[in-house]
């Protein structure tokens, strides 16, 4: 997920438990090694404490031995209460604190230990005070020696720290007795790749390609520190991928020393296992290694051999740093000996382009080779790493074999998920293509990776298409583009008549995988029984061929078609397969798209924590290879509105209708509006969701294509018109939503638009006929394919129970509202629903955390804010938030009236 600017990245978790700790009245020790974020975590928590006193020390390894500097660090800046101590306990304070002559006697040093115990006990009389303590492992002994004592004794005194230690990694802290008990210790992981992808994207923009992104992850072990030292290394996104990485000194400086114990003699072996793809011992035998030269790796921490024999450096970072040191004909040495000694075609192809950088036809067509074993391999980026290496080994008096091979790089890279490469290699082979073929080939490719933006696609397939014009395989593609073309410009019968062409062109020719693509086409434009009988014709069809982009759409629409027809564990069933091949395959661009009906059957199944995962996943990708990202924000978007936060929700939403707008594509702008409307109504604002809805109905109505099942928001916006007011707009729109849903044989949709008709109905005056509507419906669906409509049915149905003043009717609706909810991990409305049945309920508080009950509890005792927080141990801006959403959501306005919510009924 992106994450914002205001928070580490991929720390949220770790932020939320050490909060969780120190408000629970404990102290936190972050443990790992150097470079994983410790510190920054810390720079967060500090930022974040408004109401406690917070004292720093960081220290440092240089400064070990200077006596009572951490004390000093501590206390610069502290408020003077010394005036507050005996006289001869200030001497010694003032002592330690360099004010006067050190203590030197045990008398003195107690009285330090002493003085400090009743600074903290006065300076915790007025708020709580948060020590935090950085690099504890160099804290000097006499501080260390005040901070164990004065932890032992504070008692009750509201004074907790927050520290950090160095530890190798999977170690444990050794200074814990350091910090007031109870406390608990919080190791800080590596960050996975997509973390890492964000905090280069952060720090780098739009240079931090994916394959860069990629090395850099692999090299740094997910340590945050090194990862940006690298990113900054390289530079842009120009740096050349195979490359060695330059290795930052203030890299070298953590890892050199393990290196530098080495003989030169040892270096040739560290150089075939930095250089192997998988290093072992037997490979190393092979290359004339002796054994003993890894032996001293080992015993130098540089080398580690697993049961098995396979061999791996230490850190990553070692593998670049030798390599990166290596002389060039050294390596190009290196990897002659292990493409004379290796057996697998890849391996061997990428050694022999290692050790021989001049053109040569023999070695290109090897490169080829490889490059198609590894695209069966499932592994696109590097068939598109050795399809360029191919195109550049190619003699140079043969630039259109070249062409054919960059486009194949293309085609690759494409699949693997980086566009700006496929573009470059595309460019280049349509610009030096000697035959029509390629030049068609580089074009509809350049055109695929327009994305929504199609506005610059019409010279591309006009020229595509004279080309192509008496070649039936070559027409069959460019037509099909074309009829895409024309469906996006929003002329569906030129799209259909072009589809009829390209048809009777893949027929002509036995080209399946151009058929399957138009059939699918064909049924995403006729929508309802007749496209649905094509789009399952497409999918049946593309399950018998091999998996390419247009056969994984088509099985992916061919499971939607089961999802819109209520067939929810069928589509389950289908996506599941089809995501599992596309993983398989590598194909990151395929799995993107696929990940986007992931998220949506899931939600719609009611696995709203697993579309939670699926949709976060979603929007990574589409941030990393997609041209426009709009799709992917609007996927993260709904599942974060199922089953994360309203927040991140409206977030997503924002970002993704200002992507889909920049891009122009009119269908997922349509969505976009949606989309944001759904979110506003989750967040209680009828009138905003009106407006917003308001303009993808206007789509819907001019686009000509209203599938009330494709994405089911059109009961919200019924609602939404009715709670702002638009009584006889609402009515027109859900008389035509419904024959539209009855013509398309849309039955998913029908309980939800009963449940907007008896809002409708209700917003008349008779809150009980729509309440008795409604229970009908849901009568009527007791099984309902989509749980969560379920879900919402019994939420409206115990607002309007609660209308008609019927309270145990609506406190039954609410309570199962709540329970399906909750069953399908939709925690954003089980929260909402959960409040409106403590608000029914009055005093009983359901739905309340336990830190807002205690709150709640404080407020009845008189409490003040700031009472409360030095309770809870929270910040009086923590205190003031959460009194804010119980107003909010309680629909209380004072903290008298808060403060009898909790009173029985």
């Amino acid at each position: 997920m992106v994450s914002t600017p205001s928070a580490p990245i991929g720390r949220a978790d770790l932020l939320s438990h050490a909060r969780e700790r120190l408000a629970a009245g404990g102290s936190v020790v972050l443990c790992g090694p150097a470079g994983i974020g410790k510190s920054t975590i810390l720079d967060a928590l500090a930022a974040a404490e408004t109401e406690a006193l917070v004292l720093r020390a960081a220290a440092a390894e240089a400064e070990a031995d200077l006596p009572y500097l951490a004390l000093v660090d501590l206390f610069d800046g502290a408020p003077d209460a010394s005036d507050l101590l005996p006289a001869h306990l200030r001497a010694a304070l003032d002592g330690a604190l360099l004010r006067s002559a050190l203590p030197a006697t045990p008398h003195d040093q107690l009285a330090v230990r002493l003085a400090v115990l009743e600074l903290f006990r006065a300076l915790a009389a007025d708020r709580p005070i948060l020590l935090i303590l950085d690099d504890v492992q160099w804290i000097d002994e006499p501080s260390a020696g005040v901070l164990r004592f004065v932890s032992r004794r504070l008692g009750e005194v509201p004074v907790k720290v927050l520290a950090a230690e160095r530890v190798p990694d999977g170690g444990a802290p050794t200074r814990l007795d350091l910090c007031p008990p109870p406390s608990v210790t919080l190791p800080v992981p590596p960050l996975p790749q997509s973390d890492i992808a964000d905090l280069l994207r952060a720090r780098f923009g739009a240079e931090a390609g994916r394959a860069h992104v990629q090395r850099i992850f692999e090299a740094s072990a997910g340590n945050p520190l090194y990862a940006v030292e690298l990113g900054r290394a390289i530079g842009s996104s120009s740096f050349p991928v195979t490359d060695p990485l330059p290795v930052p000194d203030r890299l070298r400086e953590l890892l050199a020393a393990r290196l530098a114990t080495l003989p030169a003699d040892d270096w040739p072996a560290l150089l075939v296992v930095a250089s192997a793809a998988r290093p072992s011992l037997a490979l190393l035998g092979a290359c004339g290694i002796a054994e003993l030269h890894v032996e001293a790796g080992i015993a130098a921490g540089v080398l580690h051999v697993e049961p098995d024999g396979a061999i791996r450096f230490s850190h990553p970072l070692l593998r670049e740093m030798v390599y990166a040191d290596a002389t060039a004909a050294a390596r190009r040495e290196t990897h002659e000996r292990l493409a004379d000694t290796v057996t697998d075609p890849v391996d061997r192809a990428r050694h022999l382009a290692a050790a021989r950088p001049e053109p040569d036809e023999d070695l290109a067509e090897c490169l080829a080779d490889a490059a198609s074993a590894a695209r069966l391999r499932g592994a696109p980026a590097m068939a598109a790493d050795l399809a360029a290496l191919a195109a550049d080994r190619t003699p140079r008096a043969t630039p259109g074999v070249a062409a054919v091979r960059r486009l194949s790089a293309a085609q690759y890279a494409y699949s693997a998920g980086s566009p700006a490469d496929a573009r470059r290699h595309a460019a280049a082979a349509l610009r030096d293509a000697a035959d029509r073929r390629t030049r068609v080939g580089a074009r509809l490719l350049l055109v695929e990776m327009s994305g929504e933006d199609h506005s610059n696609s019409g010279p591309l397939l006009d020229a595509a298409f004279v080309e192509a014009v008496d070649t039936p395989d070559l027409l069959a593609h460019v037509r099909l583009y074309k009829a895409v073309k024309a469906y996006w410009d929003g002329d569906g019968e030129a799209a259909l008549a072009e589809l009829k062409r390209a048809e009777e062109a893949a027929e002509l020719c036995g080209d399946m995988e151009r058929l399957v693509e138009v059939l699918s086409w064909r049924g995403n434009i006729l929508l309802g029984t007749e496209g649905d009988e094509y789009l399952e014709r497409a999918g049946k069809l593309a399950r018998g061929l091999s998996l390419t982009p247009a056969t994984v759409a088509a099985r992916q629409v061919a499971a939607m078609s089961r999802l819109f027809k209520g067939e929810t564990a069928e589509a389950v069933r289908r996506i599941e397969a089809l995501r599992i091949a596309v993983e398989r395959a590598g194909t990151v661009r395929d799995l993107a798209a696929v990940l986007v009906s992931v998220a949506g059957i899931y939600w719609r199944a009611g696995r709203c924590a697993d579309a939670l995962v699926a949709g976060r996943d979603c929007v990574r990708l589409y941030v990393d290879v997609e041209t426009t990202p709009g799709p992917g924000y609007l996927v993260a978007a709904l599942v974060e509105y199922a089953g994360g936060s309203a927040t991140a929700a409206a977030g997503y939403s924002d970002r993704g209708l200002a992507a889909c707008l920049a891009a122009g594509d009119e269908d997922w702008i349509k969505l976009a509006y949606a989309i944001s409307g759904l979110v506003h109504m989750l967040r209680g604002d009828p009138v905003a969701a009106a407006e917003a809805m308001r303009e993808a109905y206007a789509l819907d109505q001019r686009l000509g294509r209203l599938d009330p099942g494709v994405l089911p928001w059109h009961a919200d916006f019924v609602e939404a018109l009715v709670g702002a007011g638009a009584r006889a707009e609402a009515a027109a729109v859900l008389d035509e939503v419904e024959q539209r849903a009855r013509h398309l044989d849309r039955q998913v949709v029908f309980l939800g638009l009963a449940r907007a008709r008896a809002v409708l109905t209700a917003a008349t005056g008779e809150a009980r006929e729509g309440a008795e509507a409604l229970h009908r419906a849901i009568e009527e669906w007791p099984d309902h394919p989509y749980p969560l409509e379920l879900a919402r049915a019994y939420y409206t149905l115990g607002g309007l129970e609660r209308r008609a003043h019927r309270r145990g009717a609506a406190r039954a609706a609410l309570s199962e509202a709540v329970r399906r909810y909750g069953a399908a991990d939709a925690h954003p409305w089980r929260e909402v629903a959960a409040a409106d049945l403590a608000r029914l309920d009055g005093g009983r508080g359901a739905g309340l955390s336990e830190t807002e009950r205690r709150i709640v509890e404080l407020v009845r005792a008189g409490a003040t804010n700031r009472e409360i927080a030095r309770a809870l141990f929270l910040s009086i801006k923590a205190v003031e938030a959460n009194l804010t959403r119980l107003y909010r959501r309680l629909n209380v306005r004072n903290r008298s009236q808060l403060a009898r919510f909790l009173d029985p009924e």
